[in-house]
């Protein structure tokens, strides 16, 4: 892809990657640069770009000779559908980074434990010595080390379906998690979600790899996709290439000769969801031959990211874990079944058109979850979906589930820290989306921390 240097350049979304893609352009000569976005004041940009700022901003577009549209507008834009056919060329910064990265990238995608699983594959790399970069939806754009990489770097990139929604490659090796409905407040239905993703793997090659889990049926539509090498994973098959779990071991396998890496109780991230993310890291390494050392060294050591089933700490016998990034159903469900302490659950916030069905059964047959604290706009739909689920369970409990519902965030927090009592887990796993009350679940999980070191 080339750019020539005295085009016209227009950067709609001006947030962490619309400024990442400006200050790139800029080192690397080019001049006629303009950040437009409709909601944020850029006035403090004046003095570097052109700016085009408020409700109009997306009229016009086709003054540019190339659109940067940023993850959070959709390819299909109506402004940007308009500039398309005045002969404006509409690319994204995951775009530029791939057809200019000279290293091999891993990409990976999922619903959810894209983090946790790039950093896994992150930390494994620069274990056993590699040149290695982290970068993408996990928080910082490619293009800010995309001067420094060699063909001998490797770039492991977390990719949402934002990002992969219009891509034209596709990473050397894709890995695939657990995909679920998702962003349908961005994507027009499940379909367009499950598509975006697709390429991932759809451009890759023979010479390439694709990482996905066999114990889930989607896995097929992306593997049909691709030429690429096959390396599966899973906890109830074995596979002749990848990783797999048996008898509480993680074992990597490569031409059906397996190799056991560690023990499940040695491994230092909680919960059985996590399981999978460290079998995909294992298949991408095991595809790269690193050194099962490495692999056992990190698996054992690594405790979680911020804000994903985060340890805090323990107040009067009782544990608090910041799981805040937990915005779908599907992420809340795998949380609460993370532990086998009575747990109060902190659940609820803004609205993404998620299903609580599932989410309800799984409160209501986890045992050991004793109150289920509820507060923002999801909240009474959430206690829908638990006393549904009520009624429906043939399960009996030991003792009865107590919903409390709380007006505000520090209310649910003094509540749930009260019925904890001296013992058990507090987690706050909201299945929610932040924004009725905080500006991201970053903000969410961080007063949650706050809170809970001032105890």
């Amino acid at each position: 892809m080339r750019i020539p240097k005295k085009c016209k350049i227009g950067i709609l979304g001006v947030g962490v990657e619309g400024e990442a893609i400006a200050k790139h352009l800029k080192t690397n000569g080019y001049k006629d640069i303009t950040l437009v976005d409709e909601k944020r004041d850029l006035s403090g940009f004046n003095e570097t770009f052109n700016v085009i700022q408020g409700p109009k901003a997306f009229l016009e577009l086709d003054r540019f000779d190339f659109i940067f549209r940023s993850p959070g507008i959709h390819k299909d834009n109506k402004a940007l559908d308009n500039a398309r056919k005045k002969g404006v060329r509409v690319i994204s910064s995951t775009m530029l980074f791939f057809d200019q990265c000279p290293c091999p990238i891993i990409g990976i995608t999922g619903t959810k434990g894209k983090g946790t699983t790039s950093t896994l594959i992150y930390k494994i790399l620069q274990e056993a010595g590699a040149d290695v970069y982290l970068g993408g939806n996990i928080g910082e754009s490619p293009l800010t080390f995309l001067d420094k990489l060699k063909e001998s770097s490797f770039v492991v990139l977390e990719l949402s379906s934002f990002q992969l929604h219009d891509l034209e490659k596709s990473p050397h090796i894709a890995v695939i998690l657990k995909t679920t409905s998702e962003h349908l407040d961005y994507h027009k239905d499940l379909e367009e979600y499950l598509s975006a993703k697709e390429n991932i793997a759809t451009h890759q090659s023979a010479n390439d790899a694709v990482i996905a889990n066999v114990d889930y049926p989607y896995h097929l539509r992306y593997l049909l996709k691709t030429p690429a090498k096959k390396y599966l994973v899973s906890q109830t098959r074995k596979p002749t290439n990848g990783a797999f779990a048996e008898k509480s071991v993680i074992y990597s396998v490569e031409n059906n000769i397996k190799t056991a890496i560690c023990g499940i109780e040695e491994i230092g991230l909680r919960g059985p969801h996590n399981i999978e993310n460290i079998l995909a890291a294992c298949a991408a390494c095991t595809y790269l031959k690193i050194r099962t050392q490495h692999m056992k060294k990190v698996f054992t050591a690594f405790t979680g990211l911020p804000h994903r089933l985060e340890f805090i700490k323990k107040v009067n016998g009782v544990e608090f874990y910041n799981d805040s990034f937990s915005t779908t159903p599907e992420t809340c469900i795998a949380a609460i079944k993370s532990f086998t302490e009575h747990e109060v659950l902190i659940a609820g916030g803004s609205e993404k058109n998620s299903d609580y069905t599932e989410l309800g059964k799984a409160i209501v047959e986890q045992k050991n979850l004793i109150t289920v604290v509820l507060m923002g706009t999801t909240g009474p739909r959430i206690e829908s979906a638990i006393k549904n689920a009520i009624q429906m369970s043939a399960f009996a409990r030991r003792c009865p589930l107590k919903i409390i519902k709380a007006a505000n965030y520090r209310e649910a927090f003094m509540a749930a820290y009260l019925e904890a009592g001296n013992e058990g887990i507090v987690l706050l796993s909201p299945a929610s989306a932040s924004f009725d009350q905080f500006e991201n679940y970053k903000k969410r999980g961080e007063t949650f921390r706050k809170w809970v070191e001032s105890l």
